[in-house]
């Protein structure tokens, strides 16, 4: 389950206008780590389990109590927290079914997309390593909290019972490593945690229930903000304005609202005036640094479009999108939750090499088809500009395979075929 206010036209790994609200992706899973390049299976492993500093925190503890086992033991607890992290998955998806969640994607595996399914109601993804397992889900029907909450509380009982049932069948070094990996991962991610970058079972199960304010009514409110994404999704833009008027009229003041705003806007290629919508958000009072990191990574993305597009200068576009990219990383979201961003200002510098390993990374880790299909257009235009118009061209038959309405990849199939 996400948490944060909003939708997001193009997942780009959280890049494009709009902030995830009423949402659960558990944590510390394929989503949230860049892909692993080409490497064995046995280094991409350890890449997934040490690439964040939550998660090399509890590889290190859970090494140091393996120890004593020798190598098998530290064997046992690295596929511990594997399999702890997979479990806590599968209670997520159980719980997603039990409450009437809406699944919006199932990932299977890290690294690079080998297949993919994708229907108006789900996307499922093979990844070249299938070790983990990670289910996005919304929550469209009240109350939004509770089954959030009752979601969270699956995954951690499933989480719990699968460190408890490692215990019992503990009998040897493998094993005893193993049920020691499984627990250290299952306390860390009960730690209640929730910033810019990633929000732990831990926060849905403790924090979340005594969640006031202004950030219980952005969740209270995703019946409405997931009625406008899925419009957008389906293409019926005339549905999403009618249904946008509606959530404007409800909740004027949340800053979902004016995330789904902004997407509107973008997805018709409005991107000058989303970008003046977002930056009236700066200097609100209320906005946490999780805020600002998700504000911010939304306006640098709305300046690179707004430059490409011809709706704002390169030469103030350029700087004003890179410190905006700059800015959401300072505030604490990882650097390559903005690849697609990146990629795109790295276009827009003129570095095609830079622009194309980054459009891919984002292509490859999306978890939406509309943020792949938009990365895919990123990348087909670093390859026209690296006069490579044939890769370009089959880079843009997939992106318009899963989305050829959208501007940017209509806009990058017109350029390919006058070129």
């Amino acid at each position: 389950m996400e948490g944060g206010p909003g939708p997001s036209f193009a997942d780009r790994e959280r890049r494009g206008p709009g902030f995830p609200v009423g949402n659960y992706d558990a944590p510390n899973t394929p989503r949230n780590h860049p892909p692993l390049g080409n490497v064995s299976s046995s280094v991409r492993l350890v890449k997934l389990l040490t690439r964040t500093g939550p998660l090399f925190t509890i590889a290190a503890i859970a090494a140091t109590l393996a120890s004593h086992q020798g190598l098998t033991g530290l064997a046992g607890a690295l596929l511990g927290l594997t399999l702890q992290l997979a479990a806590l998955q599968l209670g997520t998806l159980l719980g997603a079914l039990a409450w009437r969640l809406k699944i919006r994607h199932i990932i299977i595996g890290v690294g690079t997309e080998l297949r993919a399914w994708t229907t108006p109601r789900i996307r499922v993804v093979l990844r070249s390593l299938p070790v983990v397992i990670m289910v996005g889900a919304r929550s469209i029907h009240p109350p939004v909290r509770r089954r959030l909450w009752l979601t969270g509380t699956t995954s951690a009982l499933v989480g719990a019972a699968t460190a408890a049932a490692t215990w019992l069948l503990a009998t040897g070094p493998l094993s005893y490593g193993l049920a020691i990996g499984a627990t250290t991962c299952l306390l860390h991610e009960l730690i209640p945690r929730r910033s810019a970058g990633t929000t732990s079972p831990g926060w849905f199960l403790f924090s979340l229930p005594r969640l006031k304010g202004r950030a219980a009514a952005e969740m209270d409110a995703t019946p409405l903000v997931n009625d406008v994404v899925e419009a957008v999704r389906a293409a019926d833009l005339d549905k999403a304005d009618v249904t946008l008027a509606r959530l404007v009229e409800a909740h004027p003041s949340l800053l979902m609202t004016t995330g789904a705003q902004a997407t509107v806007l973008n997805i018709r290629g409005r991107y000058a005036e989303a970008l003046h919508l977002l930056s009236a958000l700066v200097g609100r009072p209320d906005m946490e640094p999780r805020d600002m990191a998700l504000v911010l990574a939304e306006m640098a993305g709305a300046t690179a479009c707004a430059v490409e597009a011809g709706q704002l200068p390169l030469e103030i576009g350029l700087p004003a999108g890179t410190r905006a990219a700059e800015g959401a990383i300072g505030f604490g979201l990882p650097r390559y939750r903005l690849t697609g961003t990146l990629a795109q200002l790295a276009l827009l510098r003129g570095d095609t090499a830079e622009a194309l390993s980054l459009a891919r990374q984002s292509a490859d880790s999306s978890t939406d088809g509309l943020g792949r299909a938009d990365s895919l257009a990123t990348a087909a235009r670093a390859q026209m500009a690296a006069g490579d118009n044939a890769a370009a061209r089959t880079t843009l038959a997939e992106a318009e395979s899963l989305a050829a309405w959208l501007p940017r990849v209509a806009t990058t199939s017109a350029r390919l075929k006058i070129t």
